[in-house]
């Protein structure tokens, strides 16, 4: 059931002096619920998309649905675009924008779990061997940019399941700043998410032509899926809404359109559901071309769920702002780094037939399990992001703090 129907009103922050550049009105709250909303929404789709596979004879539909998890990674990188966004205009507005410490802040907040969860994997796949320049590409988040490194590459060490995200979420990191400096407001942001769709294009063809060589056809085309220039315009998708939610906000240029969207939001809601369902039986392509207009599946999820985001920021529904789901978005992180491991347990576990059913025993097990994995999940990562993610948070905003001589967030 969705709040009542009302624009959000967005208080200035206390201090701060008005915005470098006009076009920037109003920017959206230091943190939003959700935002939290959404990272639980994005981690549960990524659970469901590696939980229903465990049973091997799934009937067609419910794996076309359940594959549509594996752009919960998408709505990741749209929230952590508009997170990053909110964090640095508000920094500006208060005259302390800092590389030093938002690269100080990034590493606090995702190399501290993300390396004890390579530890753990490596405790419990006891890989043979780990080569030495993978290890340093691993350690320094530059292990994006080969099939070798990333790896995709079948024997190599993987480091974390799954982290291929992290290694495009740093990638984006270095080009944020830049990006959130020179794409101020909508129609520059806009314009960035539109020149980057070719340019992925241009990027893959030639990955292809450099990588397919050494490295085989199947590796560097799944290379290709998760490295940056292809996963770019998905970020910028973020921007875009970013912007949009600081334009149409209480007190922003365009607050009438906002008023406008949050009267009909459920509708413009469902609209988006819909273009992300469409993508489990649209034959659309994996990797831009030319004759869709370069818009590869993941960057159609990524619209919508740029659009969904506008709408529950301006109009935040029950569903989103539920305190399970805000909770498990909190500690998102650490369930996405967990639940490869939660999987593999209950395979070694639960007895061989469990995973053999077919028809609809198949579908009604693969939900049965999904439920399991995301509950332990959940479970184990509220223990982790309180025991790890936040000290480690709160330790990098002292380092933050002393380094700049004033205090400042976390987040």
């Amino acid at each position: 059931m969705a709040s009542p129907v009302r624009a959000l009103r967005i208080p200035a922050p206390q201090g701060c002096r008005e915005a470098i550049d006009p076009r920037v009105a109003v920017s959206p709250p230091k943190h939003l619920a959700a935002l939290d909303g959404l990272r639980g929404v994005a981690v549960t789709f990524v659970i469901a998309s590696h939980s229903f596979p465990m049973v091997h004879d799934l009937p067609w539909t419910v794996k076309r649905f359940s594959n549509l998890g594996f752009y919960g990674v998408q709505l990741f990188f749209v929230v952590s675009c508009v997170t990053l966004a909110n964090s640095w205009r508000r920094s500006e507005a208060a005259g302390v924008p800092s590389l030093r410490g938002f690269a100080l802040r990034r590493v606090f907040r995702i190399a501290p779990a993300y390396f004890l969860a390579a530890l753990g994997y490596a405790w419990l796949l006891h890989p043979a061997a780990i080569d030495p320049t993978r290890l340093l590409t691993f350690v320094t988040f530059t292990d994006g940019w080969t099939p070798a490194q990333m790896p995709t590459v079948p024997g190599s060490w993987i480091g974390v399941p799954g982290g291929w995200s992290i290694k495009a979420e740093f990638a984006f990191y270095m080009l944020f700043p830049c990006l959130i400096v020179t794409c101020r407001g909508v129609t520059r942001a806009l314009a960035a998410l539109v020149v980057s769709l070719p340019l992925a294009w241009i990027a893959n063809s030639v990955g292809l032509a450099l990588f397919e060589p050494a490295y085989g056809t199947t590796a560097t085309l799944q290379f290709l899926y998760y490295w940056l220039p292809n996963q770019l315009p998905v970020f910028l998708c973020g921007l875009v809404a970013y912007e949009v939610v600081a334009m149409c906000s209480s007190g922003g240029r365009h607050h009438a359109v906002g008023r406008r969207i949050v009267a009909i939001g459920p509708v413009l809601l469902a609209l988006c559901g819909i273009m992300v369902l469409c993508l489990a039986v649209l034959p659309w392509p994996r990797l831009p071309q030319p004759d869709h207009g370069f818009l590869p599946s993941h960057v159609v999820a990524a619209v919508a769920f740029s659009g969904a985001l506008v709408i529950l920021t301006l109009r935040p529904m029950t569903f989103i702002v539920h305190p399970l789901v805000v909770g498990l978005g909190k500690a998102s992180f650490s369930a996405y780094l967990m639940h490869f491991a939660v999987i593999s347990g209950a395979e070694f576990i639960l007895p061989a037939p469990v995973f053999a059913r077919t028809g609809i025993p198949a579908a009604l097990t693969g939900g049965v399990l999904f439920l399991l994995v995301l509950g332990v999940t959940g479970g184990l990562a509220q223990l982790t992001y309180r025991l790890i993610e936040l000290p480690a948070i709160q330790l990098g905003g002292r380092v933050i703090g002393m380094s700049a001589r004033r205090p400042l967030t976390t987040r």
